[in-house]
């Protein structure tokens, strides 16, 4: 593509496995591509190193530098994969960061219960 994106389009199949992406540039050429679910977590992970590095270079410039640190999340979505059993997923912040996890039910187990730990307890009448 050798124009400016200025349109960027997702769809995700019914069975959450594959999704497809829709990329328009400035003289409405589009490209298409079709991705699974590990090579769509690729190329969020290809990206977030891209503006780290984007970053990097402007705090060069005298600007300061975005960080990447924790995000404010405001959704997440996880699956069990049948292939090893670990759990896959997402977390999206309120700026549309996208952060893929891929963890061990174990360490799913002990986040869940840090989590609930750390919640004010709620009461019930």
């Amino acid at each position: 593509m050798d124009g400016t994106l200025v349109n960027f389009q997702l769809g995700i199949s019914t069975d959450g496995a594959n999704c497809l992406m829709v990329f328009v540039d400035e003289d409405q050429r589009t490209t298409t591509c079709s991705a699974t679910f590990d090579e769509f977590n690729q190329f969020i992970a290809s990206l977030t190193q891209a503006a780290s590095e984007m970053a990097r270079r402007r705090s060069l410039d005298g600007e300061p530098a975005l960080s990447l640190g924790a995000i404010n999340v405001s959704s997440a979505a996880f699956r069990l994969c049948s292939h090893d059993g670990y759990v896959l997923g997402a977390l999206a912040g309120d700026a549309g960061e996208v952060v893929g996890i891929r963890m061990c039910p174990d360490v799913a187990g002990q986040m869940t219960r840090a989590m609930l730990l750390t919640l004010p307890v709620m009461s019930t009448s």
